[in-house]
């Protein structure tokens, strides 16, 4: 009875020891499917961060209209940016190459640009201080005043004919300023994508509803 005994005492203690090491294994197989589940959402909402970083990089043809809003595309050549306007004219005033530059403050920042144009291809670089291509996009929807609402698709004329402040003709479409600015403007530089640059800052510089963006 006692042989006996204790070989049930040695099978009990064994069943015991594969019923638990079944039992963690189905805790662990379990937990790996959990995790497994709760992992995949993330990957896929990582994906679509990254094709929407894609997508938002991707920059419209010059002149073409957004599908959100009527903003038209540029591009400048930057020199600098600065986080405040007095530093950004002291790097101006360092290099003679500059004196044609404008100031343009977007969201607190003052980004340094010596010319806008409206294709790519029309950028002209400068080796000392070197520039790069800066695109953006301009509207004019937040403003109230129509002529405001009309500015960008203004200096984004192809044919640059609203552009052409040798005459005196006027726009009802237009700042009643316009010929005056341009005028202003034109005896700065000869320059077409000059000329565009400085309109440009002087009407965002004065009008917050004029919206720029990167």
């Amino acid at each position: 009875m006692k042989i006996v005994s204790h070989v049930m005492k040695k099978q009990i203690f064994r069943a015991m020891i594969i019923g638990g090491f079944v039992g963690l294994l189905g805790v662990a197989i379990f937990l790996g499917v959990l995790q497994a589940s709760t992992q995949l959402p993330i990957k896929n909402n990582g994906s679509n961060v990254a094709t929407n970083q894609s997508q938002s990089e991707t920059i419209p043809t010059a002149g073409e209209t957004t599908s959100t809003s009527n903003a038209s595309m540029f591009f400048a050549t930057q020199a600098g940016v600065y986080s405040n306007y007095e530093s950004a004219s002291a790097f101006v005033a360092e290099y003679p190459a500059l004196k044609e530059s404008a100031i343009v403050e977007v969201d607190g920042k003052f980004y340094v640009w010596t010319s806008m144009v409206i294709e790519e291809s029309q950028l002209e670089f400068l080796q000392e201080p070197a520039t790069f291509k800066k695109a953006f996009s301009v509207s004019g929807e937040s403003c109230k005043q129509p002529t405001l609402v009309e500015l960008p698709a203004a200096l984004a004329d192809k044919n640059a004919t609203k552009l052409n402040f040798k005459e005196n003709g006027k726009d009802s479409t237009l700042p009643e300023d316009w010929q005056s600015i341009g005028a202003a403007a034109s005896t700065i530089s000869n320059d077409i994508s000059v000329i565009r640059l400085q309109v440009f800052a002087h009407y965002q510089a004065k009008n917050t509803c004029l919206q720029v963006k990167f």
